[in-house]
Formats: C-alpha cells, structure tokens, sequence
C-alpha cells in the first residue's frame, strides 16, 4: 500500500457537504440567491456580530473593509508583518501607505505596547488591522484602548481565527464579534478552519458600514434610491460609489453552510492534534511550542514551532520530513521584505526584530481534522528524529 503525503494543511468535505452543494446546483439559483443570506445569518450566530457581508475571499473581505472606511490616498495604515501579504495589500488596495508593527514575542500577533509607542513617536494611523496568527487572538481588548486615546479604526483580520474566543472582563467574545473592533473578516480558504472552496466575510455591528460594504460588494450599486423608486422603474438602479464585483455564489455558500455545522467537530480534532504535539515536544530545548493559547480558547489553524538553533536547523528539518512526504509550510516572511514594499517605502531588515527572529526559526507542522491518528504520531516522530 502507497504511503499518504500528509500536507500541512487540507480541507476535509464529505458526503454531506457535497450533497448541500448539489442540492443548489440543481435549484433556481446558483448566485445572490436566498443561501447567501442563511450563510450569513449562521455567522452572526457564531459570533454575535450584527451583520455579515460574505464575498469572493478574505482578500476582498479586507479591501471591502477598508474602502468602507473610506482609506484614501496618504492614509496611514498599520498591520503585523507576521501575516500573509493581503493584511497589508488591502491599505495599498486603497491607495494608503502601509507600516507595520512589531510582533509580541509570546502571542506572535502585533503588540499593543509598540503601537502605542508608534502612535506617540511616529504617526497616528487611520486604520489598525491586527491579525489572529494561528487561531490566537490578538489583544482586541488592548488596541480598543488605543484607538479610544488615539482615534484610529480597528478591522480585525480573524482569517485564521473562525471558531477562537477570547475573555475580557469576566466575558467570552468570539473573534469576529466586534465587540472590540469597526469591523472583522473570515476567509473561508480550502486550508482555514471550514471552507467554502475560496470566500470570505466581513462582519461588523454598525449599520452603516454593513450598508456601504453590501453595496460596495456588488459594483457600488443600489436600487429603489435617487430618482427613479421601485414603484415606478422596479428595473433601475443607480452606482452611487465606485464598487467591485466581490458577490459569493449560493454553491459556495451551501458548502460553508454544511461546514459550519461540523465547525465544533473541527475546532476539538484540531485542539486535539495541537495538544498531542505539544505534549511531545514542550520538553524539548531545541523546540519552542506555541503558546498555550493555542490549545485553550483558540482554534488552532496553524501549530508552528520554533527551532531555537535557527535558520539552518529549520532548513534542514524542513527538507527531511519532505523527504519523508511531510509537507510543511513557513508561516511568515515579514511582509515588508516583499520587494514592493521594500522598494517602495525604504523599509529594511532589522524593522521588526521579533518578526524578523520568529520567521528565521519558524516552521509550521500538518495540522488539520481529517489527519489520522497514524499520521499525528508519523509527524511527532519525524520531527523527533530529524532534530
């Protein structure tokens, strides 16, 4: 029997899910039909959070939100360089300029004492986008507190953190609430928590932002406004705001329905799996594991290690459990290594140092539901023997 490659990361769909997704296929709608919005009522459900705009992916979730914001031209815009490239690209999206934020060494997500330190010292921004690296929450509570002395907006980017929760004065908030931030987004990628093929989300609780984001979904479009209404053009409709094409099909959104009802299935085979890894590796010196984090509140997306023996050891454990058909990832260059960035903004190594040192040692082990117990075991070996 052919031995299975075990990727770092993969979607797990079922019987169910395929027959959810077939149902629309065969129905009266395959896009702007009425699933879109059961899709978008369940994620309110889960979070709390009073209006979600599902779209095309989290990329376009983040743009959305930022041009709901009206980020324009100049506007100063700051996110973790530990993150993948849209955290950032959504300000530039936008025409702002982007900056970036040290990372908490112990949290891995963007520190709220550099960015009080960057508001006082440097700028204030008009848009603060900490990320939920790996299922853990960023300090929402802590940059509230910031944007009431400075002013700023907060989109939370919980990408990796649909299904996490954090506590904050004796209460539970589920990332994507936006109790502590204007708004949020969800990606629903075929490697994140559930999935809807590619898609996303933004969530928010003001009315108004949900408006301007649902009209800037579809081309900057409304009907039943300005001077023709329903009752006598029921046909017209006005572009009031340059908008984009981000609309989710009803097939996709079928899908993440079906998902959705197995996502506490999914959050307690993760938490098992990153649990498991922790276990054998935490007394471990050339391993630093995750914080604990990941395995209490969080659903973990990602179970990162580090190898304190640096950039070369983490080559070298990379290349041999690829040999052995255990595929890892890296998870993140700094994003202001990106040459775009560089060139544009001047921006040079040594910027973020923490940043800087976690991506040297880094190195993201498979972690994902459908992983046997075999291959849990198969990782935790490898690793083991490749240190």
């Amino acid at each position: 029997m052919t031995k299975k490659t075990i990727p770092y990361s993969k979607q797990w769909v079922t019987r169910d899910d395929i027959h959810a997704t077939c149902e629309i296929l065969a129905s009266d709608f395959l896009t702007t039909g009425p699933v879109i919005d059961r899709f978008e009522d369940k994620l309110c459900k889960l979070t709390q959070a009073r209006h979600a705009i599902a779209c095309t992916n989290g990329t376009s979730a983040l743009h959305l939100a930022c041009m709901a914001l009206g980020i324009k031209s100049n506007d100063l815009g700051v996110t973790s360089p530990n993150s993948f490239l849209a955290s950032a690209n959504c300000i530039e999206f936008c025409g702002g300029q982007t900056d970036f934020i040290d990372i908490d060494a112990a949290t891995l997500c963007m520190s709220p004492e550099k960015l009080e330190t960057y508001c006082r010292e440097q700028a204030v921004p008009r848009v603060v986008i900490p990320v939920d690296f790996s299922g853990i929450p960023a300090d929402l509570p802590g940059f509230k507190a910031l944007s009431r002395k400075f002013g700023f907006s907060i989109i939370e980017d919980a990408a990796h953190a649909i299904g996490s929760t954090y506590t904050f004065g004796g209460k539970t908030f589920a990332c994507g609430s936006c109790a502590h931030s204007d708004m949020a987004i969800f990606s629903f990628h075929p490697v994140k928590t559930i999935t809807t093929g590619e898609g996303g989300a933004v969530l928010t609780n003001d009315d108004k932002l949900a408006d301007r984001l649902r009209t800037l979904r579809n081309h900057g479009m409304v009907k039943g406004r300005g001077r023709n209404n329903a009752s006598t053009a029921p046909w017209y409709y006005e572009m009031e705001t340059l908008g984009c094409n981000y609309r989710i099909t009803d097939v996709q959104c079928a899908l993440g329905l079906s998902q959705l009802d197995r996502l506490a299935q999914f959050k307690a085979r993760r938490n098992q799996i990153a649990t498991q890894y922790s276990k054998a590796f935490q007394e471990n010196n050339q391993l630093i594991i995750p914080p604990k984090e990941l395995t209490r509140s969080a659903c973990p997306h990602l179970y990162p290690i580090q190898l304190t023996r640096g950039q070369d050891a983490r080559l070298a454990m990379y290349n041999a459990l690829k040999t052995q058909d255990i595929h890892c990832q890296i998870h993140y260059i700094p994003i202001y290594w990106q040459p775009y960035y560089a060139n544009k903004y001047g921006y040079a190594r040594g910027k973020c140092p923490w940043a800087e040192t976690y991506y040297s040692r880094t190195l993201s082990l498979p972690l994902y539901p459908a992983m046997t117990e075999a291959q849990v075991q198969e990782v935790i070996g490898a690793v083991l023997e490749n240190l």
